[in-house]
Parts: C-alpha cells; structure tokens; sequence
C-alpha cells in the first residue's frame, strides 16, 4: 500500500466517509495534510455545503447506495464579543472594551496580505461610527466635546510637525519688544543673541528644530545671553531689519547691550550647507572667550580711507601751497618727518622736556660765598639684563613624550587649526602653556598669547601652576588667542 492510499484510508476512517474520490480530492488540495483535509471536509458539511453528498454516504447522486437525502444542519450564529462596529477592535479612543485585544489584531494584520486595505478600511469605519455617534448625541455638550477630540485626532499630524518646527518659547524674552531684552542683557551682563525669522523660508524652521533645541546651545544661551526672536512682518521685526541692514534670512546677531552694536551676525545660508549646532557653539564660545563686560565697551573703528584727509590735486592749490607740498616730498625723499603744523617739532619737544626730568638743578657754594646753580646728572645707572622671560621659559621646557592614556585636550589656535595633545593629569598646567608655546612659530618670536576655557571662558593664567587634574581640564577645549 502507497503512502497516498493510507492517508486516504486514514482520511475515510476519521470523517466515516466512503467515497475514495472525495478523499483523495481534499488531500491534493490539503498537499497531503492529513489534518487540514480532514478540518476542509468537516467545515464543508457544517456548513451545509455538502449535505447533498454527505460524509455518511447519503447523497443524490447515489453513491452511498442510498436515495435518502437528509436534512440540512439548522444554521447557527454565535457572538463572540459585542461589536458595535466593524473596527471596534482597531479604536484607540473612548472606554473600548476592545483596547485589549489592539496588539494581537495589529499583529495579525501586519503579517496580512491585506493589511494596509484592512487598517484603511478600519481607520475609514471608525471614523464614520465616530460621525454617527457625534450627530446622535444625547445633548449639545458631549457633542461639542466629540467634536473637539475628533478635531484633536485629525489634527494630530500637523500638530506633530508644528512642534517640531515651533519656535523655542523655553528660550526666547518676550517681555518688552527688543528694548526690553536689551535692557535685561544689560542689567544681568550678558549678551543680547538676536534671531529674525522669515515663515516663506525653511531655513529658519529648519533652525528652530536643529539650533535651538540642541542641548548644548541650549545651555550656552542660558549662561551667557538673553535670546530674542522675532519675525520679519512683525512691527519690531521690521525695525530691527532696517536698523541693522538684514537682507537675508535666517538672520542671527549678538550685539553688545550697552552700545546697541551689532559685534557679530550671519545671515541667509542654504540647506546644503546649514548653520549646524556645533558651529554655532563654536562660535558663540569663541565670541565670549574674545569679548567681556569686564572691559569698556569698544568704539567702532573709523575708516581709515575716511580718516585720511585727501590730496588735493595740484591745479587747484596756491603757489605757496604748492611750495610747501615740494617741501614736504623732499624732506620725506631725504628721511624727516617734519609735520605743516609742528606736530612733529612738539612731539620733539616733549621728548627733551621728558630727558631734562632725569636732572636736577642743585646749588654749589664757591669761595666768594656766591652759590651757583650746577646741573647734577641723576640719571640711573644701565639695568642689569633682566632674567629670561615666561615665554623663554616656556619655550625651554621639556614637553616629554605624550602618554598613551591621560587628560586628552584639544586647542583652537589662532590661525583657526585645532590640535589634540594627552597629558599626564598629575602635571602642572605650566606644560599646556610650553605645548603651545612650542607649537606656534610666532609664540618662539616673541609673541606673547592667552589660554581661555570653560564657559564663560576663563583665563587659565591664575592655575599655571596648579595640576591639570585639579583644573578639571581633561576633555576640555581651550581657545588660544594672541595679546
């Protein structure tokens, strides 16, 4: 005996069917499953469908043998559960008995071939069920209240992106316009960091979701500056933009409070080459290393095409005004500096006035009893040469090998280059500074330079001879700028 003639004998033992066709036909179309032919034969007759060639060899066409046809099975409906509606399952909302079952029925449509008609179709039913029960509400009220969370659903989306995009009001000084921040910058001493905003530009969303809300500019807006934004229609937007010349957007400024100077701006770049939240760290921690209240606020430097006067051309100057043009030309050609007005001639004078100060007029007695004046030379004696300076000391230290493992530090030099060195924790910053020193040729000229770090930057100046372990300078990036 086959394989495929036990299973159809197994097949007509288990249903107590004779028909050897019939068999063999739901074990094809079971692929020679036993037990799935077996549930396909007895779900076909529950349901009636083969009654007229039943399992029990009644049928007719009278292959049992038998002209009796029996009965059908009553049919029968059975309730599971209550389904108000056909996506009862799939609804979030409300007290739905439903909400247990979520994980299992999202899981099973997943790995459905149907499932994305199946969750459109449910999500589409829902939402009608929920415009039904809105029109047939027992009173105004809870109407009016299923109509705001079905507005808050529909919403939900926009509502996502306009978070995302929304203008960081956890940062921004919104008492008093732009006069008012400025007057709190300058009360607290900080700066005043100033952002105007155009909405036809992706740009300046894109920088509330990338910029403001990156923790560290977070931090760095919090300890050094009081943030303003604005956009450019409103009436202090408009202002601002034609007081400080904007022509672009995004627009960002730092502006000293005290004067209302613009000290630093950068407007109007593109998505290909953004303004990133580790640039602007950067640049805000390198503003406030360069720029303090402690200092008086700086004058704008003049023009000096401006401040120069012009010359004159020839054909319009006097004789005496040319003469004295020649004058001058030839005493430049022969090496004198002689000025029209004896700035030069005072200057001089001034230096003489400044050497008689090293002598003092004392009196003498002859041996006639008449004193004379005589001019005694008090003039101090050549200084001895002074000891090596700090620099020189510096340059002369013996950095050692750079260890494999300790403070790992990098430097922001002054030609903008960065350069990362380890050192032993246990040493004195005193070897940071003769690092420096070393790596910059202007420094072995004699150029003089300071070490900034932390926020606000700090002059490490007053720890040069404190460990760097103590300093808490391993990871640091320290700023060097020149004198």
């Amino acid at each position: 005996m086959s394989d495929n003639d036990e299973l159809v004998s197994q097949f007509l033992a288990f249903t107590g069917s004779s028909d050897t066709e019939r068999a063999a036909s739901y074990l094809e179309m079971s692929n020679n499953d036993l037990q799935t032919a077996v549930g396909l034969y007895l779900e076909h007759q529950a349901g009636g469908g083969g009654a007229a060639s039943g399992g029990s060899g009644m049928g007719a066409s009278g292959i049992g043998g038998d002209d009796e046809v029996r009965a059908p099975d009553a049919t029968r409906t059975m309730r599971l559960m209550d389904d108000p509606g056909p996506a009862a399952g799939l609804m979030m909302g409300g007290n739905n008995p439903y909400m247990a079952m979520n994980s299992m029925l999202s899981e099973q449509l997943a790995t459905s071939a149907f499932a994305r008609d199946a969750v459109n179709s449910a999500v589409a039913a829902a939402a009608a069920a929920d415009d039904e029960s809105m029109e047939g509400g027992e009173d105004e009220k809870e109407d009016d209240e299923d109509g705001e969370d079905n507005g808050r659903k529909k919403k939900a989306g926009v509502a996502g992106l306009a978070d995302m995009f929304a203008p960081p009001h956890h940062l921004m000084y919104k008492e008093g316009g732009f006069e008012g921040a400025r007057t709190m910058a300058k009360d607290n001493k900080r700066w005043l960091l100033v952002n105007l905003q155009r909405d036809s530009e992706f740009s300046c969303h894109a920088l509330n979701r990338d910029v403001w809300r990156d923790e560290l500019v977070e931090n760095l807006i919090r300890e050094g500056f009081i943030f303003w934004q604005e956009m450019d229609v409103a009436p202090e937007g408009a202002i601002y933009a034609e007081r400080y010349k904007v022509f672009d957007f995004p627009h960002i400024g730092i502006i000293d409070p005290r004067t209302r100077r613009l000290l630093w701006k950068k407007e109007g770049w593109t998505q290909q080459n953004p303004l990133t939240a580790e640039q602007f760290a950067e640049t805000a921690m390198d503003f406030c290393s360069r720029h303090s209240f402690d200092k008086p606020p700086q004058a704008p430097r003049p023009n000096s095409a401006a401040a120069r006067p012009t010359k004159r051309p020839m054909h319009e100057m006097s004789e005496e005004e040319q003469l004295q043009a020649a004058m001058r030309e030839s005493l430049k050609e022969s090496g004198a500096n002689l000025d029209d007005d004896g700035d030069d001639d005072e200057d001089e004078y001034i230096m003489e006035e400044d050497d008689d100060d090293d002598v003092q007029i004392v009196a003498e007695t002859g041996a006639g009893g008449d004193s004379k004046p005589q001019a005694v030379d008090t003039k101090e004696e050549k200084p001895k040469p002074a000891a090596p300076s700090m620099l020189d000391q510096l340059l002369a230290l013996d950095l050692g090998d750079e260890p494999e493992k300790g403070a790992r530090i990098q430097f922001r030099m002054p030609d903008g280059k960065r350069k990362i060195r380890k050192f032993d924790p246990s040493q004195n910053v005193r070897l940071i500074y003769a690092f420096v020193a070393q790596s910059m040729p202007e420094s072995k000229d004699g150029k003089e330079f300071v070490l900034m770090a932390g926020f606000p930057p700090k002059d490490l100046i007053t720890d040069i001879d404190n460990t760097i372990d103590s300093c808490s300078l391993s990871g640091e990036a320290i700023t060097v700028r020149w004198k």
